[in-house]
Parts: structure tokens; C-alpha cells; sequence
């Protein structure tokens, strides 16, 4: 999959998954987050303090499911208020997860990544998106659909949503969210 993020900036995979595996794993799948400060495991001496979602909470409807045949997909978001499309690259598009956001009154989604990428159907409310590629905030609302291209990015709501997700491309067995660093904007 083509990605716009660094290593340099200042996170592993492997470190945001250690720090973040229990929370990560925990809203992805049950809908509920709590920060796991540090694994015993862990070899890095530094810790990377991850953002935590307060009145956002993601319900697995479906966990992982297989397409029967190989699956590849290729999708380009134009944004009316970018120069450069952005294009996903899922070369193992194979596996879907079905979910339901849900955003409390005034909720922030913390800044946070999918290891793939997700198709968004707004059912209520209001979000605003905000990528660390540009840190433009979008707003979606019900009725609209948008891409999550899996940069790291964040979605609060000031007055509250809902939104059906349909997650493509995460590894079996890896969770569909990975908070990361909070990202300055």
C-alpha cells in the first residue's frame, strides 16, 4: 500500500503497536480504549505517548472477513482544496471489517492510523477530518461518504455522530485503529 508517512517521524509500526496494542486492540474490536503505558517486553527505552480518544468509540460489527478470490483496489481521493490527489494502493485488499463509529457531543477520535484504508458512510452528525498530510479540516455530514486513505489523522464531532465503516486491507489479526503521537497542526 502507498503511504505519504515517514518512518522519521518519529514512530515505528512496531513501537505505536507495542505502546498502543491494548488500547488499539480494545476500541478496534470491543469498542472501548485504554491507554497500556508500558509493556514489560519492551525493549525501547523510550515510550511513545499515544493520543486517546475521549467520546469516540468504534463497534466491530463484522471482524475480519475473507474475499474468496484475491482482491486488489486502487483509489484515488481528489480533495476541491488540494493540488495532488491522494492514491491508495491496496495490493492485499483481501480482508473487510465492518464497523460503527460513534462520536458523543464534543468527542475527539485522537490522532490515529489503519494499517489499510476505510470507506465512511455518515448515518448522523457531523465530523471534521483532519490529515497530518495537510492539516485542512474536511467536514463530512450525514448522507455524505469519504475515503480514509489510513494516514494519520483524527475525527471529532462537536455535536455528535454516527457513521458505518467498512475497513479494507487490515492484516488478519492486527487490530483496524493504531493511535499514535499527537500530531501538531
Amino acid at each position: 500500500m502507498s503511504r505519504k508517512l515517514n518512518p522519521a517521524d518519529g514512530i515505528l509500526r512496531r513501537t505505536v503497536l507495542k505502546a498502543s496494542a491494548a488500547a488499539a486492540g480494545a476500541l478496534a474490536l470491543s469498542g472501548t480504549a485504554a491507554a497500556d503505558e508500558h509493556d514489560e517486553e519492551d525493549d525501547y527505552d523510550d515510550e511513545v505517548e499515544v493520543d486517546e480518544p475521549h467520546g469516540f468509540e468504534v463497534d466491530v460489527l463484522q471482524e475480519h472477513a475473507s474475499f474468496t478470490d484475491g482482491v486488489a483496489a486502487t483509489f484515488e481521493v481528489t480533495y476541491d482544496d488540494a493540488d495532488e490527489p491522494i492514491v491508495v494502493d491496496l495490493d492485499d485488499a483481501s480482508t473487510v471489517i465492518l464497523a460503527e463509529a460513534t462520536w458523543e457531543e464534543g468527542a475527539e477520535s485522537g490522532w490515529h492510523r489503519h494499517p489499510g484504508m476505510s470507506i465512511v458512510r455518515m448515518i448522523e452528525g457531523e465530523i471534521e477530518h483532519t490529515m497530518e498530510d495537510d492539516c485542512v479540516p474536511r467536514t463530512y455530514s450525514a448522507g455524505d461518504a469519504w475515503i480514509d486513505p489510513g494516514h494519520v489523522h483524527k475525527a471529532d464531532s462537536e455535536s455528535g455522530a454516527l457513521a458505518h465503516v467498512t475497513f479494507l486491507g487490515i492484516p488478519d489479526g492486527e487490530p483496524a485503529t493504531e493511535w499514535v503521537e499527537p500530531v501538531e497542526c
